[in-house]
């Protein structure tokens, strides 16, 4: 799931709003684990 959540931020990048809705969204879906990697990976692609 964590793959995938990544595949969709990833196209949605272009919209700051749609990233920030689909990004909290994806949360109710991922373990605590796999939410701190989404975060680990969005700071990660900011650089």
């Amino acid at each position: 799931m964590l793959e995938y959540c990544k595949i969709v931020l990833t196209k949605l990048s272009f919209d700051k709003n749609l990233f920030r809705k689909e990004y909290k969204k994806s949360f109710q879906y991922l373990t605590i684990l796999e939410r701190q990697e989404l975060k680990n990976w969005l700071r990660d692609i900011e650089r």
